[in-house]
């Protein structure tokens, strides 16, 4: 074993920068962090080659002395925090005195304050030079990680890294609205945010995305003992499929908190239909000595020493706005209105199922209602209503399932045809009892009852019926994707395993594909495919169950939808033509108790 050393300081620096730059964006957040610390009312962000080129922020801020420039690279330097009570009460963004010292150890970054300058090139420093800013300070940075070509090499495209740079731009420009911002990519003005209030900025960033409508938002407060709580929110009726647009501020900064996202999504659920998201900007005002922000390189994350009391006081605000919408406005609609999304022709998913031999005792689902099963209307107010529907424990994901799902599939493929071939499967007699916590469906079948999970057993009806499916559908406009390097290579011997099942790939340019064809029975599932084939590298058998299996899982009827008694007796008579009741993942979505055991229970003689 080699004796112990002292490392290199350069080395040092550059290990050390691994923790706070990994692309162009984080340093951009570093800078933006920097300038709003100074003071700015204007800050100009211009990026080339995505960042990675060049990434210059201007700002009209305080600027630094000449002592300052000298000082700015040094490692634990910095002008935010004296002693170590500062940083159980932080009023400034950066802290650390880490940020330049990194970047400047793997870039060339150049700093222009107040008509001086310094130029550090990968950790070599230059004397003070004349300067060309007069007022404020312009932070430029060139050729990143040009010196280490083990990490540029990691770096996406341009046009990924500009996106993530934008991305970062726009979260800093939300929490501080009172800063005029512009972002330029290019030489082009990309974005330009004016000074504005809170409510303009959040409905400016908003529109950012075509699919919300500002006239629909919703603004809503709240005022503790030690925290305030501000949040604008689209309107119920404007929702979208995924979380992106929850963002949440602590003292304006933006972090990643699964906890309060999910105080959000809770307190929407009786508002939304299931797998339905709003935009939701929630600002959190807290007392600094209760917030601890000192436990993540990228301070994405904090630690909030009454994070019970926020969580809350979030579903409080939340439903008091929401309780004071009529109810007709809120009342839960389809995703998909006007056709499923994985089927080739317009007839809805349960209509497809064959009709039971007993009479119905409710009309079936209409066109409109086939994914997601109509709600009772009531004129009750929001709050009556349960929040949260119930839902069985998720269990750990088992990585091993597209094994465990080919061969179960398999074998049930082999007994299907066997069966098909000797004589038809016999339905047993059974009776249709109801539903029990809007997720199982309770059989009488013989001497026991027999529970059967409504989601994972429509599910497996969806993927049999998708897997038969032959239409191929060109797409009008190609799905454009980025994928990994090891990825990227894969797809390039393996590409033809996509097309054997009717998606159609093309490489475009280095790390760079697109999608012009895709099986009529998933389309407007575009984004679940290219994520599959963004992570697969498997056979053709795993890709194609894998494909089907993610489509039928996002169809399928979910725990907590209300069925109506057509529709269950359809889903439980599908089952018993079944080989086995498994779903695509290869889990058993059935159990049962026998008359005996219910007796026993209850102390009856059988």
């Amino acid at each position: 074993m080699a004796s112990i050393r002292i490392l290199d300081p350069i080395v040092a620096s550059r290990i050390a920068a691994g923790e706070v730059v990994e692309r162009p964006a984080s340093v951009l957040r570093e800078l933006l962090d920097n300038s709003i610390d100074a003071g700015a009312t204007k800050i100009s962000v211009y990026l080339e080659q995505g960042g990675i080129k060049n990434l210059t922020v201007t700002d009209n801020g305080s600027g630094m002395s000449e002592e300052d420039l000298l000082l700015s690279c040094e490692s634990h330097a910095t002008s935010k925090v004296r002693t170590l009570e500062d940083l159980f009460s932080l009023k400034t963004l950066g802290f650390r005195g880490e940020a330049l010292s990194s970047i400047s150890s793997c870039s060339k970054l150049t700093i222009d304050s107040n008509s001086k300058r310094i130029v550090v090139d990968n950790g070599e420093k230059s004397s003070i030079l004349p300067g060309s800013t007069d007022k404020g300070t312009s932070v430029s940075m060139e050729d990143l990680f040009e010196n280490i070509p083990a990490r540029k090499i990691h770096l996406k495209r341009p046009q990924s890294e500009a996106a993530e740079c934008k991305k970062v731009f726009i979260e800093k420009a939300l929490g501080f609205p009172e800063i005029e911002f512009l972002f330029f990519n290019e030489g082009s003005l990309v974005l330009h945010l004016p000074k504005a209030d809170r409510q303009s900025r959040c409905v400016q960033i908003m529109k950012q995305d075509k699919a919300f409508m500002p006239a629909q938002v919703l603004e809503m407060s709240y005022e503790g003992d030690n925290e305030k709580l501000y949040a604008i929110s689209s309107d119920p009726s404007c929702h979208r499929r995924d979380r992106a647009q929850i963002k949440i501020f602590v003292n304006n900064r933006i972090i990643d908190s699964y906890q309060l996202v999910l105080a959000v999504t809770n307190a929407y659920s009786a508002a939304l239909p299931g797998g339905a998201f709003p935009y939701f900007y929630l600002f959190i005002e807290d007392n600094p000595a209760l917030v601890d922000f000192n436990i993540h390189p990228a301070k994405r994350e904090c630690k909030l020493r009454n994070q019970s009391q926020i969580y809350g006081a979030i579903t409080n605000m939340i439903r008091n706005a929401l309780i004071q919408k009529p109810r007709q406005e809120l009342r839960q609609e389809p995703l998909f209105p006007k056709e499923p999304a994985a089927w080739p022709d317009s007839q809805p998913a349960t209509e497809r199922l064959s009709q039971p031999t007993s009479k119905p005792d409710s009309k079936p689902y209409s066109q409109s209602s086939a994914w997601r099963p109509s709600q009772p209307q009531s004129s009750s107010s929001v709050s009556e209503k349960p929040s949260r529907p119930y839902s069985p424990s998720a269990k750990p994901f088992d990585p091993s399932w597209f094994e465990n799902a080919r061969t179960i599939l398999a074998k049930d493929d082999k007994k299907r045809a066997a069966s098909e071939v000797s004589t038809t499967k016999v339905v047993p007699t059974y009776r249709y009892i109801g539903q029990l916590f809007n997720t199982f469906l309770l059989v009488e079948l013989d001497d026991k009852v027999l529970f059967i999970d409504q989601h994972a057993l429509h599910e497996r009806l969806l993927y049999d019926e998708i897997k038969s499916l032959k239409d191929v559908q060109r797409l009008i406009v190609p799905y454009e994707f980025e994928v990994e390097r090891s990825v990227d290579d894969f797809l390039q011997q393996n590409s033809m395993i996509y097309a054997d099942f009717g998606i159609e790939l093309t490489r475009k340019e280095p790390l760079l594909w697109e999608m012009a064809s895709m099986p009529a029975a998933c389309r407007k599932n575009e984004e679940k495919i290219v994520s599959f084939i963004r992570e697969q590298t498997g056979d053709i058998e795993s890709a194609q169950k894998g494909l089907f299996a993610i489509i039928a899982c996002h169809a399928a009827i979910k725990a907590g939808d209300e069925l109506d008694s057509y529709t269950a007796k359809s889903l439980v008579e599908k089952c018993f033509e079944l080989d086995r009741m498994v779903c695509p993942h290869g889990r058993e979505f059935s159990f049962s108790i026998t008359k005996e055991e219910l007796f026993k229970k209850v102390g009856r003689i059988v």
